[in-house]
């Protein structure tokens, strides 16, 4: 029992998280009362290594791509309340129609597609407006679905990723970079902090997988870690630090993947203040684990 609740406990305080599983079928959280939320994370994912996610839970399982194949796709944007996760589901009386995207339904296909070919239509948008959209709609300028759709559309072409990388000389190839040059990549063509995040094939590879930029209320730039400061040599990232990380251009036959931390991070978003924080934070729990331990054994 106490390794279970150990791991539960460091899974809630690590922040450096993914974005929930695209697929829609699981059961929904408790809405959240309040549409309270300091800054927007907006995802961008690598289309290639999410293909070969969703083609390992299933060899039936079918795939999305963007014609372009140098294009980063829009995952979605997540107001995020700084230390904390979401707030996600805000009730609100505007519901997700297919058909208020369609003046914008061909970029919505090339930019900002469900990967996932076999699953519901549209519900990939569905799901990204109920959990985030809901919430991102108490600022003006994202109030409506067609508004919030379009500014996640806007991002994508202002702050292309293939490009960003492409400046600094990343571009995929089967070799593989250090994750802090592709890190330092994309804070030199920013100016900011970005989340950057892997997932980890059968190979034990660590594959690019998403990485996000965040914004504040007025829609600038900022931090991902709100205030800027890190530690010395120190990013915000989940991905390997010991190997290189891979940026492949097709989807690899190898499409056994699984998050570069463990499956119960799926559903949530990520709440940044540091990274590094929580590894000092760990340590801490670790030691209160064994002593617990110590405890037990002794008054057996």
């Amino acid at each position: 029992m106490l390794p279970v609740l150990l791991v539960l406990v460091l899974a809630a305080v690590n922040p450096c998280i993914s974005d929930d599983d695209i697929s829609v079928d699981k059961p929904k959280p408790t809405p959240t009362p309040y549409h309270d939320w300091d800054y927007i994370v907006y995802s961008q994912r690598w289309p290639i290594t999410g293909c070969s996610q969703w083609k390992e839970k299933s060899p039936k399982n079918t795939c999305n791509l963007p014609q372009d194949n140098s294009t980063w796709v829009v995952h979605g944007l997540w107001p995020t309340k700084t230390g904390q996760k979401g707030p996600l589901f805000c009730p609100s009386a505007l519901h997700f129609d297919p058909e208020q995207l369609r003046p914008v339904m061909k970029e919505m296909q090339d930019f900002w597609p469900n990967v996932e070919a076999n699953t519901k239509p549209d519900s990939f948008w569905k799901h990204e407006w109920g959990k985030h959209g809901t919430c991102a709609a108490s600022l003006p300028v994202l109030n409506s679905v067609i508004n919030y759709f379009k500014k996640g559309l806007e991002w994508n072409q202002q702050y292309k990723i293939s490009a960003l990388l492409a400046k600094s000389k990343i571009v995929p190839n089967p070799q593989g970079y250090n994750i802090s040059e592709i890190y330092q990549a994309v804070r030199s063509a920013t100016g900011k902090n970005p989340i950057v995040q892997c997932v980890v094939d059968e190979k034990k590879q660590s594959l690019i997988s998403e990485i996000q930029i965040c914004f504040d209320k007025t829609l600038d730039l900022i931090h991902c870690n709100v205030t800027g400061a890190l530690p010395d040599g120190e990013i915000l990232t989940d991905c390997s630090r010991k190997k290189d990380v891979m940026y492949f251009a097709t989807v690899p036959n190898n499409a056994s993947l699984e998050l570069e931390f463990d499956e119960f991070f799926g559903d949530h978003e990520p709440s940044i203040d540091t990274c590094i924080e929580n590894y000092y934070l760990e340590r801490e729990l670790l030691k209160v684990y064994r002593l617990i331990k110590f405890l037990m054994w002794f008054t057996l």
